[in-house]
């Protein structure tokens, strides 16, 4: 373990990649979190990453839980399941999402000429 040997004294944020198989597997999960945060006072920030409003609704169904920081999704220009319905449930519970691998379907798609026109425009 990095923490305890003194490699690693501070995390920024930790992610938990891929919620559980069920709702008590989710909360299971977070309570480790929580109380690796709560513990060594060495995290400052907990997130999600590909977690519904369902699986979400799990970790905050107990008040005292903490609320993820992040909740990391895959959503681009091209590419947004659910349309902005998942970002609206998460903006509303002030979580911040966070789009992962955001240019790989639109760098496939329609859209790959109207994103080389904009960073043209901006020299980029």
């Amino acid at each position: 373990d990095a923490m305890s040997v003194g490699a690693i004294d501070h995390l920024d944020m930790i992610m938990l990649d891929y919620p559980g198989p069920n709702d008590d597997s989710v909360r299971g999960q977070w309570r480790a979190f929580e109380e690796m945060k709560l513990m060594d006072k060495t995290v400052d920030d907990l997130a999600v990453s590909n977690f519904s409003a369902e699986q979400l609704d799990a970790i905050l169904s107990n008040e005292r839980s903490i609320r993820p920081t992040v909740n990391q999704l895959p959503f681009s220009v091209a590419y947004h399941p659910g349309g902005t319905r998942l970002i609206d449930y998460n903006t509303e519970r002030n979580i911040l999402v966070q789009s992962w691998s955001p240019l790989s379907r639109v760098l496939r798609s329609d859209f790959s000429d109207l994103l080389e026109a904009i960073g043209k425009r901006y020299n980029k």
